[in-house]
């Protein structure tokens, strides 16, 4: 599997060519995210391919508001701690969303619901370690951002939206696409954690 980082570099240079001349500030574009998220939950009620469409929604004005930040020179100190919140607040919801999915046979009810927690976990301990390993000093801003990870968020967030989907279509794959996510995700955690253990302190 490709690293995000070289497929997130790729699509971020071409998504500062097509949206440099956006008018909106990228902060607004990452309250965006989150609104156009909280919508996608509540749409799920009356639509779940409608929820689909906003979350994938949400993602994409995710990718765009960096894009943005960088095309512009907009990028502030502010506008990355405003965008790891949103990060986070969109994967929470789609998450908390994929436990509606009740209505499925031994899915996500009883001990199989333990997977979306997992994923959760795996999810914020995987930010938090390199966030606390600069905060903490172990490491400095440059390193902290080139920590290994062998699920980085690109691609964990497009397994999220397939488990999503193979969920709505009742598929038997749901699951095993669910466990092998937080697992990689579990995994990711314990590689950035090793990694500033045995990093040396500044």
């Amino acid at each position: 599997m490709l690293r995000a980082s070289f497929i997130g570099k790729d699509i971020s240079k071409a998504l500062e060519k097509v949206f440099k001349h956006v008018p909106l500030h990228p902060n607004v574009i990452t309250i965006g995210s989150v609104l156009f998220a909280v919508a996608g939950y509540f749409a799920y009620f009356y639509s779940q391919w409608g929820a689909v469409a906003l979350f994938a929604l949400a993602l994409f004005m995710d990718a765009v508001d960096g894009a943005v930040a960088r095309a512009r020179r907009l990028e502030t100190r502010k506008g990355a701690f405003l965008d790891g919140i949103a990060d986070r607040l969109v994967e929470f919801i789609i998450i908390l969303t994929l436990i509606l999915q009740v209505d499925m046979p031994d899915l996500f009810v009883g001990k199989s619901v333990w997977l979306i927690f997992t994923l959760f976990f795996g999810t914020c301990m995987t930010s938090f370690v390199k966030a606390y390993a600069e905060h903490r000093q172990i490491m400095g801003h440059m390193d902290a951002v080139k920590m290994p990870g062998l699920l980085e968020r690109a691609e964990r967030v497009v397994l999220l939206m397939i488990v999503f989907v193979l969920a709505i279509l009742k598929n038997e794959w749901a699951i095993p696409l669910l466990a092998i996510t937080a697992l990689l995700s579990l995994i990711t955690f314990a590689q950035r954690f090793l990694h500033a253990m045995m990093a040396k302190s500044k």
